[in-house]
């Protein structure tokens, strides 16, 4: 079972969830994440690129966690939302801490990028126990 073999319309419903959770998150905590990514109010609004760049990175996050659920035959709710919360804790929070503590960033910066990703996952889990 490959990626060739993944529901697409899926992979793009869990795209589109995640990028709705993207807004919704960081339009919540904007000002908090701007604080602790340590910018100021001059940084310029991001651009067309950053999001298109989202859009692509998450549609591969999907496709790679739809590929995943279908390997492991996973289609109920509780299960795909327990590799989400498996996948978000072996590689996303791990790899988010290590790299913001490196950079000399506190606490907080992790918290909520990884609280995202965290949420990004779910959505994704949900539209897959559906769709899939």
């Amino acid at each position: 079972m490959g990626i060739g073999s993944v529901d697409l319309f899926a992979v793009a419903l869990a795209t589109v969830a995640s990028m709705v959770v993207g807004t919704i998150w960081y339009v919540a905590l904007g000002h908090f994440w701007r604080r602790a990514a340590r910018l100021g109010s001059e940084m310029s609004e991001p651009h067309f690129g950053i999001f298109v760049m989202t859009l692509v990175c998450e549609f591969v996050m999907a496709i790679v966690f739809a590929s995943i659920l279908q390997h492991g035959e996973i289609v109920a709710l509780l299960e795909a939302l327990w590799v989400a919360v498996l996948l978000w804790t072996g590689f996303v929070a791990t790899t988010l801490i290590v790299n913001t503590r490196f950079q000399g960033f506190g606490w907080d910066l992790p918290l909520i990028d990884g609280g995202h990703w965290l949420m990004v996952l779910l959505a994704q889990a949900c539209v897959f126990s559906v769709f899939l």
